[in-house]
């Protein structure tokens, strides 16, 4: 029966331990699970954020791409519309003449005194 007695004693200290240390692990692994829970919440709301952002960026480039459309198809009418009526960039009226004669004539100084009309 000596022999048996520290088997028994060991016996006992471990079963009177085993449900502490249990309790603890339980504890900490309750814990990374709430720590895995907040991380996986903040990667959802960032994923979220980040759908968000895709979705605007994509609405935007087909806003683009449709106005974009629209300003082409303008400009054709209207490139068409001029070669119609036969203007000429190149040309300019009477009246744009004369008002870039008088700026010149009025940005430069006169020669010797004498003005320039």
């Amino acid at each position: 029966m000596r022999a048996a007695t520290p088997f028994l004693f060991a016996f006992v200290v471990a079963a009177g331990c085993g449900p502490r240390d249990a309790d603890i692990r339980l504890a900490r692994v309750a814990g990374e699970r709430r720590n895995l829970e907040a991380s996986f919440e903040r990667l959802e709301e960032r994923l979220l954020a980040n759908q968000a952002r895709v979705r605007l960026w994509r609405e935007m480039r087909e806003r683009h791409e449709s106005v974009s459309a629209v300003a082409c198809v303008s400009q054709e009418d209207h490139a068409r519309e001029m070669a119609m009526r036969g203007f000429h960039p190149a040309e300019h009226s009477s009246l744009h003449r004369a008002r870039v004669a008088a700026a010149v004539s009025d940005d430069k100084p006169s020669i010797r005194g004498v003005s320039r009309k």
